[in-house]
């Protein structure tokens, strides 16, 4: 299912502007706002991988989490080999 839409005005610089209707005019991207589309996502996906990454740095601080975190791992490392590497 396609995600839901809005219009939305936003202010951006003319340089980028022009640059994608450039790229749109020489057809190496569909449409300005599918790169700008493309860009909002990939911004969205780098700022939830940092603040993942905050997380983790923080919990790697966490006593019982990292006890709670190499029990469970020790827990599964004999299943890993039974499988003989292979799945």
């Amino acid at each position: 299912m396609a995600a839901k839409t809005i219009r939305y005005t936003a202010t951006l610089r003319l340089d980028h502007v022009n640059e994608l209707r450039e790229l749109a005019q020489e057809k190496k991207i569909p449409s300005v706002n599918y790169a700008i589309s493309i860009a909002i996502d990939s911004y969205i996906r780098e700022r939830r991988a940092a603040e993942y990454e905050a997380q983790m740095k923080d919990a790697s601080q966490d006593k019982a989490f990292m006890s709670r975190t190499m029990n469970c791992a020790d827990d599964f490392s004999a299943i890993d080999g039974e499988v003989d590497g292979k799945w």
